[in-house]
Parts: structure tokens; C-alpha cells; sequence
């Protein structure tokens, strides 16, 4: 049988882990059960297939069950302890051919991966403008807008680049503010474009596991503060996708 690739651990796995796999449902249809495959000093989150093609080529529902369910193996383990995860769809024609490509040539790396996100988790951050609000403050604050624009199709035009632009401005200064804010909070930052110009801030955090009641307490202060204008939308725990590059050899 084919080898499917969840993600790597440390091992001896802690005991909460192998608990936890013995609850959890794989990829294919029907789902096998997750297993450790152990190779030195690391184990791999595996289930069995019968084939390579058994993922490939699949209806698009069967498609969304796997991917659902591959992503569930990362969450509910993450939750309980370090794992590096791998992206969706990785499948080996056997177990040798696994330690061949990932456990064997990258093992030091997997290692060093483990021990500097030991004990954290990554959660995704967005921040999007509550359109009202900005409008009014971008307005209050620039009455001029309105007045230079005029009536005509090309000083509306104007207006709304001006507004725009207005809001551009505000938008790095509350992203900033927001950073300043959670940097303490958190081991790691990693930062994405604004996905429209009412986005704010997205952001991946790597958050320490303990923290998270603490982290959860600061996202409630910020909401108070800043919920009548800016909307935060907080994702997670999840595996750090965000802050581990593995691929294959």
C-alpha cells in the first residue's frame, strides 16, 4: 500500500499525541487510521492508501472530504503538540521511499524545525475596517474632500481617489498600531498584502501554547477598544504553516 504524509513530530511522540491519534479518521475513502512511522529521532503522521492515484483524480467532493480531513489530522494535533506540517496531497509508493525523500536527507532540519517552534502554534489575524466608521472618520478629517471635488462625473472620480487615498493612509497607521500592539504577545510575525482597501492588517503569529488564554484576553481588549471601527477576525490554533518550509527532495 501507498504511504499518505500528514506531518512530522519528534520522537518518542508525548503520550496525549498517540491518544489523540487513535480518535482520528485519513484521507481516502474509506479513511484509515493515522499512524507514527518512526525514522531516528523523528516520526511521521502517515495512513495508508492503495494506491498513488487514489487521491488523484478524485471528484471534486471527494476532493473537498480529503482535504478536510487531512487539514483535522494537522489541527487536533497542533492543539495538543509541535507538529511541522505538510501540504495536502503527498503520497509515497511505500514507507522506504518516504525516509528516502523527507525523514532520511532532511532529518537535522526536521530537528531544528521542531525545536524552534516547540511548544507554539500559528493563528491567523485579519483586521478589515467597518466601511461606515472609516468613511465618517476619513471625512471628519479631511473636510476639504467633498468641497474640492465638485458635482461633475470627473470630480466625483477625484473624490474617490482622494478618499482612497485617505483611507490608504490610515490603513498603514492602523496596521502598525495593531502591530505594536500584538508584538509582544507573540514569538513570530509574518505579515500579508491587504486583501482590498478596507483590509487592515493579515497577519500569521506564532504564538506560544501556554499564552494562548493571554493572547485571547489582549484580542478582547483591542475588540473593545477598536470593534465600533475595525472588525478582528482570529483563526486558530493551527499548524505553522506559515513559519516551516518543508518540501521534498
Amino acid at each position: 500500500m501507498s504511504t499518505y504524509l500528514y506531518g512530522v513530530v519528534r520522537w518518542p511522540a508525548p503520550k496525549p499525541t498517540v491518544r489523540l491519534l487513535e480518535t482520528l479518521a485519513g484521507v481516502g475513502e474509506p479513511s484509515r487510521p493515522v499512524e507514527l512511522y518512526r525514522h531516528r529521532s523523528t516520526a511521521a503522521l502517515v495512513s495508508r492508501l492503495q494506491s498513488e492515484a487514489e487521491i488523484a483524480g478524485q471528484s471534486p467532493r471527494n476532493l473537498r472530504r480529503d482535504m478536510k480531513a487531512h487539514a483535522a489530522v494537522l489541527n487536533r494535533l497542533a492543539a495538543e503538540s509541535t507538529v511541522l506540517p505538510f501540504r495536502f496531497g503527498i503520497v509515497f509508493p511505500n514507507d522506504q521511499s518516504l525516509v528516502d525523500r523527507v525523514l532520511g536527507p532532511q532529518h537535522d532540519w526536521l530537528i531544528r524545525s521542531l525545536d524552534e517552534l516547540d511548544g507554539s502554534v500559528e493563528l491567523t489575524l485579519r483586521a478589515t475596517y467597518v466601511e461606515e466608521q472609516v468613511l465618517h472618520e476619513v471625512v471628519s478629517e479631511n473636510h476639504q474632500l467633498a468641497a474640492r471635488g465638485g458635482r461633475s462625473y470627473k470630480g466625483r472620480l477625484e473624490v474617490g481617489r482622494r478618499v482612497a487615498a485617505a483611507i490608504h493612509s490610515k490603513q498603514e497607521q492602523d496596521a502598525q498600531r495593531l502591530v505594536d500592539v500584538l508584538q509582544p504577545a507573540v514569538r513570530s510575525m509574518k505579515l500579508g498584502q491587504p486583501t482590498n482597501d478596507l483590509n487592515v492588517l493579515n497577519a500569521s503569529l506564532l504564538v506560544d501554547r501556554k499564552k494562548l488564554p493571554g493572547f485571547d484576553k489582549m484580542l478582547d481588549q483591542l475588540h473593545q477598544r477598536e470593534g465600533h471601527r475595525i472588525k478582528l477576525d482570529c483563526v486558530g490554533p493551527l499548524p505553522p504553516y506559515s513559519f516551516v518550509d518543508l518540501a521534498l527532495e
